[in-house]
């Protein structure tokens, strides 16, 4: 008996992830069209791949951590080449001032504090799925979820 699943179409895939692709991308590209392109570059990734996935959350997690590796490529091509306006992603993702203030201090902390935190919090991921989708030890999110619930803190009573 096969245990994988049968590959979803990338229509029915941006359908169910798009939206959670778009979002993990949006925080951690900071720009509407990096996002865009990012989620973009997700789909043609999993529609050239021959891929086969054991369940639904095993392809949740690949779509996740192929976002997140797509982001963290493109982050490095601008730490080459700057030019991230930080605030037109102020303006558009968010309308109320609370949410907007927290998204603009979640957008500035280290990716890798802004990764555990959407993941556990956005997303609704517990520490060991988080461990097994960014492939770091369980002790590891919990001290970066940590120091990132301490740095969002800190910066919102500077605010």
């Amino acid at each position: 008996m096969n245990d994988t699943l049968e590959k979803t179409s990338v229509e029915e895939v941006f359908e169910k992830y798009g939206e959670m692709l778009y979002k993990i991308c949006i925080v951690m590209l900071k720009k509407t069209y990096d996002a865009e392109d990012a989620v973009q570059d997700v789909l043609i990734k999993y529609m050239t791949k021959n891929l086969k996935f054991e369940s639904v959350e095993h392809e949740k997690a690949w779509l996740i951590r192929v976002a997140m590796n797509l982001c963290k490529d493109k982050l490095r091509f601008y730490q080459i080449h700057p030019q991230i306006n930080i605030d037109m992603i102020k303006t558009t993702y968010s309308n109320q001032s609370t949410e907007r203030q927290i998204l603009e201090i979640l957008l500035n902390l280290p990716p890798k504090y802004k990764e555990v935190l959407l993941l556990h919090y956005v997303e609704g991921y517990k520490c060991h799925e988080i461990c097994r989708i960014l492939n770091i030890t369980e002790s590891t999110v919990k001290k970066r979820l940590e120091r990132g619930r301490n740095l969002l803190k800190k910066n919102l009573e500077v605010k």
